[in-house]
């Protein structure tokens, strides 16, 4: 995987990364996001997960991408990532979507390489990394072409 955005310079955006579900038989509760190999004046909002959406006539999913953050949300509750639960997997409605904030402090092509998500079940703490690297380009008529995960990172 891997993602692109031009964004223009201390604009914020939103990515939904991931939607997470729970194969588990006992509720997952989130701790934190851990972000691997930040570069320096990328700074990262929030996050946020929310309950997919089962509100009728609204799509489930919050974003891909926009340039926007807090991202909008008809018919669902943003919620801190901490504290978060996620009850066992019946159906796509348990299932959660982690939304990213984001800014460019700086022009050019800035990134992380990746995540983890830090949750527990019970009194047993576990970490899923997800290699799902988000690289933004600023200002936004920074070339696409050119808006890519730097090389060397792995």
């Amino acid at each position: 995987m891997g993602e692109s955005v031009l964004m223009d310079i201390d604009k914020t955006g939103t990515y939904g990364a991931e939607t997470l579900a729970n194969r588990g038989r006992e509720a997952v509760v989130l701790d934190r996001i851990a972000f691997l190999d930040r570069t320096p004046g990328l700074e990262l909002v929030g996050p946020l997960v929310m309950h997919v959406r089962t509100k009728a006539g609204v799509p489930a999913l919050a974003t891909g991408f926009i340039r926007r953050y807090p991202p909008p949300h008809e018919g669902a509750t943003l919620h801190r990532v901490a504290g978060f639960r996620i009850s066992p997997h019946r159906s796509w409605k348990d299932d959660a979507e982690l939304l990213i904030g984001f800014r460019a402090h700086r022009t050019g092509a800035l990134s992380y390489r990746g995540f983890e998500v830090h949750y527990h079940v019970g009194d047993k703490h576990y970490i899923a990394r997800f290699p799902d690297p988000l690289t933004v380009c600023a200002p936004r008529s920074f070339p696409l072409r050119r808006c890519k995960f730097p090389a060397g990172h792995r």
